[in-house]
């Protein structure tokens, strides 16, 4: 009997949207047809709900011994023996650190309610068998077909099947998920990727096998079949195939199948559930308070034994610590919390760090006592942003005041070219021969120009199409893509090289030269000025 009973409630667990993880099969287009019950798809990053707010705030008070202490003498003045004046003399201070406390954890799960409703209520396209239809964010459930517009965030985990990119792929932002500022290539299921229109989507019977929910964002394993083809299509599907929920579409119009929702999104398990944080100049203020406490109550038996313990002692050494408890301020505890709320508004209004957001308005003083900065690339402090400071070819460098030596050999280079015979045909003899110092400068520059992978978008309207080589390069509505930003940085001067054999191009040498060479100096701030990247 037993045995049924927890078999049953494991099932019911499991219908609930709760007990273990498991694979999943997801159809296409119909969210209807689950094998399994799955979270809705709401981002709550609260710490307290309605019903938990007023206790919860009051337990992380109290659990520590500066908030109890003052608690115990309050208290005790309830007990006509041990009372020494008013009760408001003890209570008021109290009970104003307390609002003060009660009001700024209101304002800050106000604050996080506020922007999880936004990021809930994001409205986006889903296609149905009846058209395209909104939905909120909060809405979108497992094996919908949701449209994903270019700059917009991706609301759940999702399988890649289609992009408006001709050429079969599309770029994503991660910094919000990895901390990666270089964009991510994504690809499309190759069978989805075919059909003439994302309607024939809810055309074909196809389904995802998908593993279960994974707090790896780096690896994804799965499966995408087409039932109603002869024969049936499978392919395997991989981390390039993934629309992570929190990432940002940087090129094209994407559409994808959702996998998980909720609690099981990849960036909602890789974060730890909010919690009240406390500074480390609280817990020393917690610590002196304990040593001052020892120290009350070594006075207060030091005081009853000059009295030879005589009558009830006991409440002798408790008047004691109350005649003695002005030692532990508790104004220095309002000091602290009006502090922290000063701090806390001066940063956000700063006009040196704007759009900076004080999510935890109890830590601010920690800023001031951090020892060590730990990085893991010179990207990080430098924003990724680079400038051309010096070109090295072996004996000889070019810093930027000698640019104009770089663009006369770049000009004699292609003069040569332009004024040469063509070649006659038949058997040639390779014969080693010297550089000039013009055609190592030219190699060198056009090594720098042609080695990325920055691909030419040309986007009217909101609508981005691929670039093909006919264009002409003075398109106006011409954008740059790439997985680095640095590329894309430099592409507005790197990509006029691949037509260098043409005439027109000494024309351009000039821009192409300042644009290149100017994206390669590392932007740093007035310390690092002095750090220079060679080629």
């Amino acid at each position: 009997a037993w045995t049924s009973l927890s078999n049953r409630c494991c099932e019911w667990l499991r219908c609930c949207g709760g007990g273990e993880p498991r694979p999943r099969t997801v159809w296409l287009g119909h969210p209807e047809k689950r094998d399994q019950r799955y979270p809705r798809n709401v981002i709550n990053n609260q710490k307290y709900n309605f019903f938990t707010f007023l206790p919860g705030v009051l337990f992380n008070q109290f659990k520590y011994f500066f908030n109890l202490y003052f608690l115990l003498l309050a208290c005790s003045q309830f007990v006509s023996e041990m009372r020494l004046g008013a009760l408001y003399t003890y209570w008021v201070p109290l009970g104003f650190v307390l609002a003060v406390t009660v009001i700024r954890e209101a304002v800050e799960e106000i604050r996080c309610y506020v922007r999880d409703k936004e990021v809930n209520s994001q409205v986006y396209s889903r296609l149905t068998a009846r058209g395209t239809m909104k939905v909120k964010s909060s809405s979108i459930q497992v094996g919908d077909l949701i449209i994903v517009e270019k700059n917009q965030r991706v609301p759940a985990d999702m399988i890649f099947l289609r992009t408006s990119e001709k050429n079969g792929s599309c770029f994503l932002r991660t910094d919000q998920l990895d901390g990666e500022t270089d964009w991510k290539l994504r690809l499309p299921v190759a069978c989805t990727q075919r059909l003439p229109t994302a309607a024939d989507l809810l055309q074909i019977r196809s389904y995802v096998y998908a593993e279960e929910p994974s707090i790896d964002i780096h690896n994804f394993a799965g499966t995408f079949t087409r039932e109603d083809s002869d024969p049936s299509i499978s392919e395997s599907l991989s981390i390039e195939n993934t629309l992570w929920a929190g990432t940002v579409v940087a090129s094209g119009t994407v559409v994808g199948v959702v996998l998980y929702t909720g609690r099981e999104l990849r960036s909602v398990m890789n974060t730890s559930n909010p919690r009240s944080k406390i500074g480390l100049f609280d817990l020393e203020v917690n610590c002196l308070t304990k040593i001052l406490f020892g120290a009350l109550v070594v006075v207060s038996l030091v005081m009853v034994a000059l009295q030879h313990f005589a009558g009830r002692w006991y409440l002798q050494i408790i008047r004691f610590l109350l005649l003695f408890s002005n030692i532990i301020p508790i104004s220095l505890r309002v000091n602290l919390d009006m502090g922290k709320i000063v701090y806390s508004w001066v940063i956000r209004r700063d006009s040196k760090i704007p759009g900076t957001v004080v999510r935890s308005s109890t830590i601010p003083e920690q800023l001031g006592r951090i020892s060590y900065l730990l990085t893991d690339k010179t990207g990080t402090l430098t924003q990724n942003e680079m400038v051309f400071k010096r070109l090295h070819l072996g004996t000889v460098a070019y810093g930027l005041d000698s640019m104009d030596e770089v663009q006369s050999h770049i000009f004699s280079i292609y003069t040569q070219q332009s004024q040469e015979p063509p070649a006659q045909k038949g058997p040639t003899v390779t014969t080693k021969v010297r550089r000039t110092m013009s055609s190592r400068v030219h190699e060198a520059v056009k090594a720098i120009a042609l080695c990325h992978n920055v691909t030419p978008v040309y986007e009217s309207n909101g609508v981005t199409d691929q670039a093909e080589a006919e264009k002409q390069y003075e398109d106006s509505c011409r954008v740059y893509q790439a997985s680095s930003p640095d590329e894309v940085r430099a592409a507005g001067g790197r990509l006029l090289v691949t037509q260098a054999r043409l005439p027109a191009v000494l024309l351009t040498l000039g821009p192409f030269l300042s644009s290149v060479l100017l994206s390669f100096q590392e932007k740093s701030d007035a310390d690092n000025r002095s750090n220079f990247y060679s080629v």
